[in-house]
């Protein structure tokens, strides 16, 4: 199994509103990869929005705790990213795809949330995927 980093904004000016759209945008794309690939196995994720969700009122830890925690994360475990529709402007979704830039990992970019969008980037990272499989 091939493991995507999903990218996009998360804390949007601390405004609780938009971080819980974040938050759900960036599991629905989760929800969404498990779905298709769910008999193949070949491709999983990880998602930072989910896995520290609301850990900004919830823990003491200062954001680049976060930050190091994803980098170890994509760093080990991630082969491609995906962009989420707005990622350009987020300071965290920027600096997270120059990491894999620099890391010459695939970057997928979602265009928005319609359905024809996501099957692009679902059949996008099958065809992808396929490429390791052996």
């Amino acid at each position: 199994m091939l493991i995507v980093g999903i990218i996009g904004p998360y804390i949007s000016g601390f405004q609780r509103l938009k971080i819980e759209h974040n938050i759900a945008n960036a599991q629905y794309i989760g929800i969404r990869i498990a779905n298709y690939f769910k008999e193949t196995r070949l491709v999983g994720f990880f998602i930072p929005h989910t896995h520290t969700a609301r850990f900004e009122v919830l823990a003491n830890a200062p954001e680049q705790y976060y930050h190091e925690l994803d980098d170890s994360i994509y760093d080990s475990s991630c082969k491609a990213g995906i962009m989420l529709p707005e990622w350009n402007k987020s300071n965290g979704a920027r600096r997270d795809c120059a990491r894999f830039i620099q890391q010459k990992k695939r970057l997928f970019e979602l265009k928005s949330y319609e359905e024809a969008d996501i099957i692009v980037i679902l059949n996008e990272l099958e065809r992808w995927a396929q490429q390791f499989k052996s």
